[in-house]
C-alpha cells in the first residue's frame, strides 16, 4: 500500500489532513462526515490494491485519475484536490490509531506540508500552462512511466526526478526524498 500512498501523494491528492496529536492530547472521536469521507477513500484503496501492485503503472494512475477528478478528461481542478485532500484527512482521522508510527509520522508530515503551502499553490505548482487544470502528463512530467507497478516507479529514484519534484514544490530536496522514503501504506485499515 506504499505504492498506493507515495501514488496519492504524487496525484496532488495527498495533500491532506490534521497533525498528529500530541501524546497528551486525544483527539475527538471522528465526526459522521469523517466517517462517510473515511469510507469512501477506503473503497477506493481497497479496489486499487491489487491492480495497483500488480498492474503496469498507468493502470493505477487511470484508477487514481478516475477517483479524484471530477471531470477526468478536464483535467484535475483545485476543487478536487480540496475534496481528495478533505477525505485524506478524514480517512487519517479515523484510522489514525491503528497506522504503524512510521506511517502516521510521514502522512501527518505530508498533509503539513500541503496544507502549510494551500491546495491553490499546490495544484499551480503541477498546472505548467496555467489552464486552472492538472492534465496526467502535467502531473508526470518528472516521472519516467514504465510496465513495472506504480509503486515501484515512484520508489525508483532512476524514474522520478525527485530535485525537480522538490523545486516545483517549494521543498528541500531532503525534504522531498524523505517523503518517498518514508511513506508506508495502509493496506489493513478500516474505518
Amino acid at each position: 500500500m506504499r505504492k498506493l500512498l507515495i501514488a496519492l501523494v504524487f496525484l496532488p491528492a495527498v495533500a491532506a489532513a490534521q497533525p498528529a496529536p500530541s501524546p497528551s492530547n486525544e483527539p475527538p472521536p471522528p465526526t459522521a462526515q469523517q466517517l462517510a469521507e473515511a469510507r469512501v477513500l477506503q473503497t477506493f484503496i481497497d479496489e486499487s490494491t491489487i491492480p495497483c501492485e500488480t498492474q503496469p503503472a498507468q493502470t493505477c494512475v487511470d484508477l487514481a485519475w478516475k477517483f479524484a477528478v471530477k471531470n477526468p478528461r478536464e483535467g484535475l481542478t483545485v476543487e478536487d484536490l480540496q475534496q481528495l485532500r478533505n477525505r485524506l484527512g478524514s480517512w487519517y482521522a479515523v484510522n489514525r490509531s491503528i497506522l504503524p508510527p512510521r506511517a502516521q509520522m510521514s502522512l501527518s508530515l505530508g498533509m503539513m506540508l500541503a496544507d502549510g503551502m494551500g491546495m491553490d499553490r499546490l495544484h499551480a505548482a503541477f498546472d505548467t500552462n496555467h489552464d486552472g487544470k492538472v492534465s496526467q502528463q502535467e502531473l508526470l512530467a518528472d516521472v519516467k512511466m514504465d510496465r513495472r507497478p506504480l509503486g515501484q516507479v515512484l520508489s525508483d529514484p532512476n524514474s522520478v526526478d525527485r530535485p525537480k519534484v522538490a523545486q516545483k514544490i517549494g521543498l528541500p530536496p531532503a525534504i522531498t526524498e524523505s517523503l518517498f522514503r518514508a511513506a508506508s501504506g495502509p493496506q489493513q485499515a478500516r474505518p
